[in-house]
């Protein structure tokens, strides 16, 4: 007979001082208090409170006191907490974020920026909800959206260029 009743893949502790150097590929949840320096898949979520060199592939995570230099791919949503810095492209279907990015963030629905929020990144979106503090610089795309832009605004034709990529100016008309 066995004692040990079976609850699933379980989950993964990697202890603060700890460092792994390699990848880390598991079915679990994992909850990492080190360092890694190397590619990090799960097939459930991932929290981390420590350092991360490296790529990192999960359905959910949620980052807080972390460096993280890598991409992140998330299948349902990530949270990037209070002093966590990012330095990497992220997508998610949904984004929480109060740390800072820089790298390009492609979320399929929503993202939520926190009032302490720091992001150097390119944005596209279907819902963005920004809170007053928070600072985004660069552009942002509601290409998810289910507005057609480009049927609400007339085309504008670009003027002719010349060889020296320069636009023509219209030549102004003698007054008689």
């Amino acid at each position: 007979m066995n004692n040990f009743e079976e609850t699933g893949a379980g989950t993964a502790v990697i202890p603060k001082g700890t460092i792994i150097n390699g990848n880390i590929d598991m079915t679990g949840k994992l909850e990492m208090y080190g360092e890694v320096n190397g590619n990090i898949k799960s097939g459930d979520c991932i929290n981390i409170c420590g350092n991360v060199k490296g790529n990192i592939k999960a359905i959910d995570l949620y980052a807080k006191d972390s460096f993280i230099e890598g991409d992140i791919d998330c299948t349902q949503g990530a949270i990037i907490r209070e002093n966590t810095v990012i330095l990497g492209n992220i997508s998610a279907e949904k984004l929480v974020v109060d740390g800072a990015i820089q790298g390009n963030l492609d979320i399929k629905d929503s993202m939520t920026v926190g009032e302490k929020a720091i992001i150097d990144s390119d944005i596209k979106v279907k819902v963005l909800e920004v809170s007053n503090g928070a600072a985004i610089n660069g552009k942002c795309s509601f290409c998810y959206s289910d507005v057609d832009v480009k049927s609400l605004f007339p085309a504008v034709e670009e003027p002719p260029k010349q060889e020296d990529d320069k636009p023509v100016k219209p030549k102004a008309s003698k007054k008689s």
